[in-house]
């Protein structure tokens, strides 16, 4: 290969990588939202339950589902997307959160937006989040978002 060829072999792997390493970057439609996170020692005994999720926004309609368990002190959320990929993972610990998630471009929400979701619609009662579960929708204003959740199933953890 000669030189000008391996100049012009270099331009398009740097542009190529500048491209890639950009994307995670570009901004979520729906960006962090702060807000509490409760300890997840706080929350009473271990379980197993399914969601269907769908997030709104304007221009924004995200359909997920979201499966979360909690044994001892780690809760861990998943989400996955109508097609079965996993879309993102939060493992929480008491306060402590751990998230991997796919890039803005292909995950509307940010992951931590859900779990505060989540502590607010299902874990925020001192009983057991598998009792009374019915669809609910939180219209968070502030972030200009909603969400919708229905539950699938549920099942306690001896």
């Amino acid at each position: 290969m000669g030189a000008r060829a391996r100049g012009i072999a270099g331009c398009l792997l740097a542009a190529w990588g500048a491209a890639c390493s950009a994307l995670p970057l570009a901004p979520r439609a729906i960006p962090d939202c702060p807000g509490e996170i409760r300890s997840s020692d706080e929350i009473e005994g271990d379980f197993r339950f399914r969601e269907r999720a769908v997030v709104t926004a304007p221009d924004v309609s995200f359909p997920f589902e979201l499966v979360v368990q909690k044994r001892g002190r780690e809760l861990v959320l998943v989400g996955i997307s109508p097609v079965g990929a996993k879309l993102f993972s939060a493992v929480q610990i008491g306060v402590e959160t751990r998230v991997d998630a796919l890039p803005a471009a292909l995950l509307p929400i940010a992951p931590l937006n859900v779990l505060r979701d989540l502590h607010r619609l299902r874990l925020a009662r001192s009983s057991a989040p598998l009792a009374e579960r019915e669809r609910i929708v939180f219209d968070n204003a502030r972030c200009g978002y909603s969400i919708a959740l229905e539950p699938l199933d549920a099942h306690a953890r001896p």
